[in-house]
């Protein structure tokens, strides 16, 4: 099953959704990874945990479909405020993607 890597641009709210359908979610500020580097600190924190990261950071994202060596990047763009658009967009994709299928990929989702 696909684990989460919250950066601190996402929402606890999102992440409490997908506990509830049963999906393991690490959450940055809970990992004392805030204030860190995204390329340096967090795609490889959430690589070692075999998970996959979810941003809202557009820029980042763009820089991550340059690194193949990560656990894949899935980048966030429709409203930030639609909590339960974003738990179903992330539910469905763990629901057709595997940590393999991820590996070394960004997507983009809304």
């Amino acid at each position: 099953m696909i684990k989460f890597y919250f950066d601190e641009m996402m929402s606890r709210p999102v992440a409490e959704g997908l506990a509830q359908r049963g999906h393991e979610v690490i959450m940055a500020i809970d990992s004392d990874m805030t204030g860190k580097d995204d390329d340096t600190e967090h795609l490889p924190f959430a690589t070692e945990n075999e998970a996959i990261l979810v941003t809202l950071d557009h820029r980042f994202a763009g820089r991550a479909a340059q690194q193949p060596t990560h656990a894949g990047v899935i980048c966030w763009t429709g409203s930030q405020t639609d909590i339960g658009g974003m738990i179903r967009a992330l539910h469905e994709f763990a629901e057709n993607e595997t940590l393999e299928t991820a590996t070394g990929r960004v997507f983009w989702l809304k």
